[in-house]
């Protein structure tokens, strides 16, 4: 789920800067700069890991400040393919699915082919259902918003952010403008599937859940 990437950049560092220790200082313009930035093919950066070099500073005429190359580590979260994670359902509706967060990410998404069959949506519950035949009947185990659950990865999309073009080509078809409150712009969308042993709400595979259905 997580993974260690070793990165370089130039950061500057402002004049009122230069009193602090240099590590202290470039350790605070990294983690401004990267922490919570989506990068694409890596992940979301979660933490600075650690320093690895910071080269001689170096100034530019009519700049005051310092530059140094440094090259560094981050923990970024990059799930794989087909990993297992519990998270919490934040969600429902009936055509995307059931979404996901885990607390510092909110961007898992269950579509309705990742259910597991054979499933329906409930308009009255708002919520979508494994529907299961027994010998007592039919019942139905219900996907529960706030409630954990487990699913596996199937697919990771990485989506640069809107431009200008876009929003105006969605303000003229009248549709959400990308990157607006009401259409917010998902840099990295984890798709997964809740289809298989194990797999849905955990409370499912409690003692009992399977016959007495939810």
């Amino acid at each position: 789920m997580f993974v260690l990437c070793t990165l370089e950049d130039k950061v500057r560092l402002a004049p009122k800067d230069l009193r602090l220790d240099t590590a202290d200082a470039v350790t605070a313009v990294l983690e401004k700069t990267y922490l919570d930035r989506v990068i694409p093919d890596l992940g979301l950066v979660v933490t600075l890991y650690d320093l690895l070099d910071i080269g001689d500073g170096y100034v530019f005429q009519s700049d005051g400040g310092v530059h140094h190359d440094t090259t560094f580590r981050v923990v970024a979260f990059r799930p794989s393919q087909e990993e297992v994670l519990v998270g919490e359902v934040i969600s429902q509706d009936e055509r995307t699915g059931v979404h996901v967060g885990l607390g510092f990410f909110e961007d898992i998404i269950i579509p309705p082919y990742g259910m597991p069959e054979p499933h329906s949506w409930d308009p009255e519950e708002k919520a979508w259902s494994w529907d299961l035949e027994g010998e007592e009947g039919a019942s139905q185990l219900y996907f529960e918003t706030g409630l954990p659950v487990r699913l596996q990865v199937t697919g990771l999309t990485y989506t640069p952010p809107p431009t200008p073009v876009d929003q105006s080509a969605a303000q003229s078809r009248g549709d959400p403008i990308p990157g607006s409150a009401d259409c917010p712009h998902a840099p990295l969308v984890v798709t997964a599937k809740a289809d298989g042993d194990g797999l849905g709400m955990v409370h499912w595979y409690d003692e009992g859940a399977m016959e007495e259905g939810s």
